[in-house]
C-alpha cells in the first residue's frame, strides 16, 4: 500500500454571526440577499489571495491555502472587505468572524483530513465580529514574515480538543501593504522575476506617496465595527434618558495616560492583566479603552472597558454590540440569557445591560452611564451552564469599579 504523506497548510473557517437570528428577524427573502453578498464577497477575497474553497454550507466556508501567511492574510481582507460593503452597500451590515490554523493533513477525495482542520473550525467559533483570531502555532510560522501584530486572547478550551490553546486576535499593521504583498505573490508566483518585484515596490509606493499628498490621511477610523445596527425605539430611549455624567472626572486625552485612568478604576482583582487597545480605541472612536484577558479559570474569558467622551456615544456603543439581535425587553437574569434592561446597585452605579449569545459565546455589556464606561465581557460557550456562570461573574464584578 501506497504511504501517503502529509502537507502543511493553512486553513481558513469563515462564518457569518447570528445569521440564525437574521433570518428570523428579517424573513427568508432578505436572508437569502445577505447570505449572497457574504459568499461573493469571500469568494472574490479567496480568489485574489489563491485559495481553494473546499466546502460552503449555510454561513460557513472552509477554505485551504498553500501558505499559513495566506490564510491570514485572506482573513484580514474578508474583514477589510465586509468594512467597506457596510460604507458603500445598501443593507445591513455583513458580520463576519474568522479562525485560521496551519497543520500537516492528509488530502483525499473528499478533502483534508487531520485534526489541523478541526482546530481552525473551532478556532473560528471564537471569533468575535470583524476578528480574524489565530492560534500560536500560526502566530509562530508567520510572527517575523508578515506585517501583523498579534494581540493575545488567552487559552480556550476547544470543543474536541484535549488541551486549552492560546489563540491571538491578528490584525494588518497596514491595510494597503497586506493587500498589495498578496497580489505581488499570486501574480509573480513565490519565485517571480526580480524585475517584476522591483515594478510593482515602485507602483506600491507611487501610490502611498500620491495617497499621503492628496488626503493628508486616508484612514477611515472612528466608524464603529458595529454601525449599521438596528436598535429597537424602546431601547434607543432607554437610552437616551440616561443620567447626567457630570459626577466623573474628564479624562486626559494624552495617549496612554486615560487609558492608565481607567485601568485604575478596574477591580483590583483582574486589575494588570489589562493593556491598552489602541486599535479598538480608534475603531469606537473612544477617550480610552483597555481589554482584560482573564485567568483560564475565571467564568468570563476577555473582557473590554471603553470609556467615551458624551454619554449618547455610551448609548450608541451599547446598542451597537446587540449585532442586529433585536433583543426583547426582557431583563437579563441567571435563567434569561437574552435580553436587556437597567441596572443599579444603591447610589454607586446604574446604566443599561444586554445580554445575548452569538457564534457559539455568550455575551454581556453593561454600561456605567454616569462614568461613561461601557463594559463587554464573553464566555466561550452558550449553554444555560455558560451563560450563569458568565452572569454570577458580572453580578459580583461590576460592583468593584473605582
Amino acid at each position: 500500500m501506497a504511504v501517503v504523506s502529509p502537507r502543511t497548510n493553512g486553513f481558513l473557517f469563515s462564518d457569518l454571526r447570528n445569521y440564525t437570528g437574521f433570518v428570523e428577524a428579517h424573513g427568508d427573502a432578505a436572508a437569502a440577499a445577505y447570505l449572497d453578498r457574504y459568499r461573493r464577497l469571500v469568494r472574490r477575497e479567496v480568489a485574489e489571495f489563491g485559495g481553494a474553497e473546499i466546502k460552503t454550507e449555510g454561513d460557513s466556508f472552509y477554505v485551504v491555502f498553500p501558505s499559513a501567511s495566506g490564510a491570514v492574510q485572506c482573513g484580514l481582507a474578508i474583514v477589510r472587505a465586509t468594512e467597506d460593503d457596510a460604507r458603500e452597500a445598501d443593507g445591513p451590515p455583513i458580520r463576519v468572524g474568522v479562525g485560521v490554523h496551519a497543520g500537516e493533513t492528509i488530502e483525499t477525495e473528499e478533502g483534508f483530513v487531520g485534526s489541523a482542520v478541526n482546530i481552525a473550525a473551532r478556532v473560528c467559533s471564537q471569533a468575535g465580529v470583524g476578528e480574524v483570531l489565530v492560534t500560536d502555532t500560526v502566530r509562530g510560522l508567520i510572527r517575523t514574515s508578515s506585517p501583523v501584530r498579534f494581540t493575545e486572547r488567552g487559552a480556550r478550551r476547544l470543543k474536541g480538543i484535549d488541551e486549552p490553546m492560546v489563540l491571538y486576535r491578528v490584525e494588518a499593521l497596514d491595510a494597503g501593504h497586506q493587500r498589495g504583498t498578496a497580489r505581488r505573490r499570486r501574480v509573480t508566483g513565490v519565485g517571480g522575476s526580480t524585475r517584476s518585484r522591483v515594478a510593482l515596490l515602485v507602483i506600491a509606493a507611487v501610490i502611498v506617496f500620491v495617497a499621503a499628498a492628496v488626503g493628508g490621511s486616508m484612514y477611515l477610523g472612528g466608524s464603529r465595527a458595529e454601525a449599521g445596527a438596528s436598535p429597537t425605539a424602546a431601547t434607543s430611549a432607554s437610552l437616551a434618558a440616561g443620567a447626567t455624567p457630570s459626577s466623573s472626572p474628564e479624562p486626559s486625552a494624552t495617549p496612554g495616560t486615560a487609558e492608565a485612568e481607567l485601568t485604575a478604576q478596574l477591580p483590583s482583582a483582574f486589575r494588570d492583566t489589562c493593556a491598552r487597545t489602541e486599535a479598538e480605541s480608534e475603531r469606537l472612536g473612544t477617550v480610552a479603552s483597555v481589554r482584560c484577558d482573564l485567568p483560564l479559570a475565571a467564568d468570563a474569558e476577555t473582557v473590554w472597558y471603553d470609556r467615551f467622551a458624551a454619554l449618547q456615544e455610551v448609548s450608541d456603543e451599547l446598542v451597537g454590540t446587540v449585532h442586529n439581535e433585536n433583543l426583547p425587553d426582557i431583563e437579563c437574569t441567571r435563567d434569561q440569557p437574552r435580553g436587556q434592561g437597567t441596572w443599579r446597585v444603591g447610589s454607586t452605579h446604574s446604566g443599561r445591560f444586554l445580554c445575548y449569545s452569538s457564534g457559539g459565546q455568550s455575551w454581556i455589556v453593561w454600561s456605567y452611564d454616569a462614568e461613561r464606561i461601557v463594559g463587554r465581557a464573553v464566555r466561550s460557550g452558550d449553554t444555560p451552564a455558560d451563560w450563569q456562570a458568565l452572569y454570577d461573574w458580572w453580578s459580583q464584578t461590576r460592583l468593584f469599579l473605582q
